[in-house]
């Protein structure tokens, strides 16, 4: 029980130091966050033991007091039966009693502490959550801090020079959409052509009929 009560201490005592140092790299705050955490689950892994000892403490009192009854009760039947034997009833009642009440003493320190060390890990969570957001917030800033450095070093030459990449990037962009709606058409134009032929020989083979229908003869023809 003390060494899970020292170990709690320990860690809440360490985080003073650990949040003096987030002016240092991210690696040094990430770390003490892990060192902290692995520490808080094995105190969380004692707490829960402790929980265990007391509800075992619980359960043992519970028979205790019931067998003071049960001899006690015990006892009042045999007095006038023997009184021997009665009296070998109160001596176990006497002695129920007596470890019912000394479990009762022990499990009333057991309760202090475990209702300590459940403030203790509360403690340790918070400051937990408190450096995780400071290790974000601080993230953030340094992210935006570099991006406004960077963008403040691009002076207006380089901005020039970007620009001038962009417009031969837009008019190869452009070429290449000119190009494309070109083929577009020329396709269609083919398909186009391709039509007016067919139909040209459909109304040419229509009047053909019409001049000399299928199956007539010139009269050349029939002399030969």
């Amino acid at each position: 029980m003390r060494t899970l009560r020292r170990l709690t201490a320990s860690i809440i005592a360490s985080f003073e130091g650990v949040v003096g140092q987030l002016e240092n790299h991210e690696a040094v705050v990430t770390a003490a966050i892990r060192d902290a955490e692995q520490a808080a689950g094995r105190a969380k892994a004692q707490l829960g033991r402790v929980k265990r000892d007391g509800g075992a403490l619980q359960k043992r009192m519970t028979e205790l007091r019931e067998q003071t009854v049960l001899w006690e009760d015990r006892a009042k039947r045999s007095r006038g039966i023997d009184e021997e034997k009665a009296l070998e009833c109160v001596r176990r009642r006497q002695r129920s009693l007596a470890q019912a009440q000394k479990l009762e003493e022990q499990h009333r320190e057991h309760l202090k502490l475990e209702r300590q060390l459940e403030s203790d890990l509360l403690a340790v969570e918070e400051k937990l959550n408190t450096l995780r957001q400071q290790r974000n917030m601080m993230r953030t800033r340094e992210s935006r801090a570099e991006a406004m450095r960077l963008t403040s070093a691009i002076d207006s030459s380089a901005i020039g020079h970007i620009d001038e990449i962009f417009e031969r990037w837009e008019a190869r962009v452009a070429s290449a959409e000119e190009q494309s709606s070109v083929a577009d058409t020329s396709e269609l134009d083919e398909l186009a052509e391709g039509f007016a032929t067919d139909e040209e020989r459909h109304l040419l083979l229509g009047l053909l009929d019409t001049i000399a229908p299928r199956g007539t003869t010139s009269a050349g023809d029939s002399d030969q």
